[in-house]
């Protein structure tokens, strides 16, 4: 390559993108809606967290469904036959579905939900789309989110004082591990304080930055990601060797949790319960879409590096003993 100018300042290249960055998941849904067109019709899928339609309803958002398949994926012919001007999808667990080129047209609006990923990317094949995630839901940080935008937001919506439910889930953060490493505090302690810091995020409406510990843990997260990956799809691993036929597949390079898909998956946990396994479910019930199976027979295993394969192997031995109950 020949260069005009040696030296000087490092010189950059625009992604063409918007950048923004919030306190949660769902601050940057309500600065994405708000930017996007609250008088827009949108088209949600019909596995989701219930947190996404409150908002919708908040912002008084008209809003459709279209179906999803078995394994997650969506489903053609279902939005195919519906009028919309933005389509909402939910990358499962980090899936990221190649179907979406084949459903939307020039004229339409991605809102891609990258709940479960660590990297917000563009898909080429896209020219209207926004994309952000949740740090909240696969690290330690108490708060966080980012967004990627090909259309430009309202950066002056996003409030520059913390969020007062991160403090609270930093204290109990910080209770637990305490608990777990020096017999401090009690269970019901830390576990009082993270409820405390759920009831004021779902009473918050404002659209808050992203905490400053959390900003430094943010660094620190991306620092050792691959190393943190290399270990959850370790563990990732593990498990697809006890229970692939009872899975939803993931062929994302990030995982965060081994999804399992149960008939008995109430059954399931609490049973575990009695062990001190407490597994995440991935969503309850959203109420107006009830018809949906995933919501009663889906549950997570986290992969994250708290876990070593003794711990995965505990856990599939305890989960195949329920089974063959």
């Amino acid at each position: 390559m020949n260069l005009k100018v040696f030296g000087g300042e490092i010189e950059t290249k625009s992604d063409g993108l918007f950048s923004y960055i919030t306190d949660s998941g769902r601050s940057s849904l309500r600065l994405i809606l708000q930017g996007v067109g609250i008088t827009k019709k949108y088209l949600l899928p019909v596995f989701l967290c219930k947190v996404i339609i409150d908002i919708f309803k908040e912002l008084k958002i008209n809003y459709s469904f279209y179906d999803l398949k078995g394994d997650l994926s969506i489903d053609a012919k279902s939005i195919q036959r519906n009028n919309f001007d933005v389509l909402y999808v939910i990358d499962y667990f980090g899936n990221k579905d190649e179907k979406i080129k084949t459903v939307v047209a020039r004229k339409h609006i991605v809102i891609e939900d990258c709940v479960f990923l660590p990297l917000i990317e563009k898909p080429d094949h896209l020219n209207n789309w926004v994309g952000f995630n949740s740090f909240r839901k696969i690290s330690a940080l108490a708060d966080g989110s980012i967004i990627k935008s090909t259309i430009r937001l309202d950066e002056g919506l996003i409030m520059e004082q913390t969020s007062e439910f991160s403090y609270w889930k930093y204290k109990a953060k910080d209770m637990k591990y305490n608990y777990l490493n020096g017999n401090l505090y009690s269970e019901d302690e830390y576990i009082t304080i993270f409820q405390k810091a759920e009831n004021m995020i779902d009473k918050q409406n404002g659209i808050h930055t992203i905490s400053k510990r959390s900003l430094f843990k943010l660094f620190d997260f991306y620092l050792n990601m691959e190393k943190e990956f290399q270990i959850r799809r370790a563990n990732y691993k593990i498990l697809d060797e006890h229970f692939q036929h009872h899975s939803i597949k993931n062929n994302t390079a990030y995982p965060s949790f081994y999804v399992l898909c149960l008939e008995n998956r109430d059954d399931l946990r609490n049973y575990l319960f009695q062990y001190s396994i407490f597994l995440p479910v991935h969503w309850p019930s959203a109420g107006e879409i009830l018809h949906n199976s995933h919501y009663a027979k889906l549950i997570s295993i986290p992969v994250d590096s708290r876990y070593t394969e003794d711990n995965m192997l505990r856990v599939s031995g305890l989960i195949n003993k329920f089974l063959k109950m």
